[in-house]
């Protein structure tokens, strides 16, 4: 099997893992007892703790001598994989219960730049590896793994969840090491770039991720809650799954199409339009008046999610010197999956409980109007530049 093939089996097996952590996160802390506000908690304190852990264990690449995106990553699975199996399987006080899922999904966030690494450590070398297709795939993986789960959780307990992820994260590592170790090491410099310096002298970037940042907000508070919005409308955790599917899989042709889109058009208009899908993403579910529209909504995840992640994860590679771009790939982390996600999570339930599904709502209209922007600026300072 080629080397382009097996990196996109490891995103197909990668984000099959993933889904049963981060798709099904509300189904099962709810499942487990916690309230809204609970599960805002864990989901925001893993992503205040992926602030501080993704650039931390990104660092240690080339701090530790040997240590390997291989090696730091079967050491990261392994941990998750018990933390799961304890948290499915123990009756465990609430407090533990969320101490140790923020731990995991923290950990569990930690491994996508490396995953995106690998691919730009490719094509860095002059080795071509089309990373849209792959991350497509791994999103048709999140849907498939979507569907199938929200129709096996109608009939058996989430305990299941800490199984699929055990077999699928042992699927990812069989593949994981049969890729080249040599072509996968951390680029060695001694300048080598940081978060801070990726603010300082990428401006445009930074700025673009900020609004990046309060789109992924809302979309953040639909995406852990969509199982109340589904029940809402008169779903259940099947409809549920048929829904996240429809998001995931939409993504899949966009993100294939990434690198000959980057081709014909600026990557900063790109991401313009994406914003657009964004606000039409956002707002057509939040006003949804039945599942049809709801789904609907969920399908422009491709144009929006999809098209923007495609191509900023490329303008990294594109833009950013060779020993910024480990830094760059973890911006894109710590802006959505740890800033944005903790905006998303923790006031998405806080506002749930407190006032209504109709205040997360009107919480994501005005996270994504503000991104949208924000990114409007971006387009008009570039061209100003």
């Amino acid at each position: 099997m080629g080397l382009k093939m097996r990196y996109n089996f490891l995103h197909l097996f990668y984000w099959f893992s993933c889904c049963c952590i981060n798709g099904f996160i509300a189904v099962f802390l709810q499942y487990k007892g916690l309230t809204n506000t609970e599960i805002g908690i864990v989901t925001g304190g893993s992503c205040i703790a992926t602030i501080f852990l993704s650039p931390f264990i990104s660092s240690l690449l080339s701090k530790v001598k040997g240590l390997t995106i291989k090696k730091l990553m079967t050491i990261i699975f392994i941990l998750t994989c018990g933390m799961y199996i304890i948290m499915a399987y123990l009756t465990l006080p609430s407090f533990v219960l969320m101490a140790i899922y923020i731990i995991m999904y923290a950990l569990n966030l930690s491994t996508v730049p490396m995953l995106t690494m690998i691919a730009m450590n490719y094509i860095n070398e002059g080795i071509y590896v089309n990373f849209g297709l792959a991350r497509g795939i791994g999103s048709a993986s999140w849907a498939t793994s979507a569907l199938l789960f929200g129709q096996v959780l109608s009939f058996l307990d989430t305990s299941i969840l800490s199984i699929g992820y055990l077999i699928f994260t042992i699927i990812t590592l069989m593949i994981l090491f049969t890729l080249p170790e040599s072509q996968m090491k951390e680029v060695q410099n001694k300048k080598e770039g940081s978060v801070f310096t990726v603010v300082k002298n990428y401006r445009i970037f930074f700025f673009l991720l900020v609004g990046f940042c309060f789109m992924f907000a809302g979309a953040t508070s639909i995406g852990t809650y969509l199982i109340n919005i589904v029940k809402n409308l008169g779903g259940d955790t099947s409809l549920y799954g048929v829904a996240m599917f429809a998001m995931a899989f939409s993504e899949l042709p966009v993100m294939m199409a990434v690198p000959k889109l980057m081709k014909k058009f600026n990557s900063v208009t790109l991401i313009l339009i994406a914003s657009i899908f964004y606000i039409l993403r956002n707002y057509t579910i939040g006003l949804a008046p039945h599942l049809i529209i709801l789904i609907i909504g969920m399908m422009f995840q491709g144009l929006s999610y999809g098209l923007f992640t495609g191509v900023i994860t490329y303008y990294v590679t594109y833009n950013l010197e060779t020993q910024d771009q480990m830094a760059g790939q973890t911006m894109i982390g710590i802006m959505t999956s740890g800033i944005g996600s903790t905006l998303g999570n923790v006031l998405g339930g806080i506002l749930q409980d407190t006032i209504g599904l109709d205040a997360l709502f009107m919480f994501v209209y005005i996270m994504t109007a503000i991104g949208a922007v924000v990114i409007i600026s971006c387009k008009m300072i570039s061209q100003k530049g």
